[in-house]
C-alpha cells in the first residue's frame, strides 16, 4: 500500500476512538471511575486502541484490497461495502424474529422482541460508525484532489 494509504488507515479509527477515549478522560477527571485504578484506565483505552485498528486490519484492509483490484474508487462503493455485512446482520435478526417460534409462557415475549429490536438498532448504529471510518478513509487515502 502507498504511504496515503496507510496514513488513511492510521485516520479512519478516529470516530470511534477520540469521543470514547474523551468520555473516559472527563469520566476520571471528574472521579466517576469506581474501584479503576489509573493503570486500570490507561489499559482499557489501549484495548480500545487496539480493537479499533484490528477491526480496521481485518475489515478496512480487506474492503480496500478488493474495491483497489476492481478499480472502483467511488465513496458509494467504498460506504456500501463496509455498510453492507452490517445491514445484512440486521436483516437476518429481523427475519430470525419474523419466523423464530413464539416464546413460551414462562418467558418474557416483550422481553425477547425487545432484546432483538435492540440488537438490530446496535447492528446499525455500528454500520453509521463503520461507515463514518470508511468515509474517512476514503477522503485521505483514496480520493484523488482537484488540481
Amino acid at each position: 500500500m502507498a504511504e496515503r494509504e496507510t496514513k488513511a488507515f492510521a485516520l479512519a479509527p478516529l470516530p470511534v476512538i477520540v469521543p470514547v477515549l474523551i468520555a473516559v478522560v472527563f469520566n476520571a477527571i471528574r472521579g466517576g471511575t469506581g474501584d479503576a485504578t489509573a493503570a486500570d484506565i490507561v489499559a482499557a483505552m489501549l484495548f480500545l486502541l487496539f480493537l479499533s485498528y484490528g477491526a480496521i486490519a481485518f475489515i478496512g484492509v480487506p474492503i480496500h484490497l478488493v474495491l483497489r483490484h476492481f478499480k472502483k474508487t467511488a465513496l458509494t462503493h467504498y460506504l456500501g461495502l463496509t455498510a453492507l455485512p452490517f445491514v445484512l446482520l440486521a436483516g437476518a435478526i429481523a427475519i430470525w424474529r419474523w419466523l423464530g417460534p413464539a416464546p413460551t409462557p414462562p418467558v418474557n415475549p416483550f422481553g425477547l422482541y425487545e432484546q432483538s429490536d435492540t440488537a438490530i438498532k446496535a447492528v446499525l448504529a455500528f454500520a453509521a460508525v463503520a461507515s463514518l471510518s470508511a468515509a474517512i478513509f476514503w477522503h485521505f487515502g483514496v480520493r484523488q484532489p482537484k488540481s
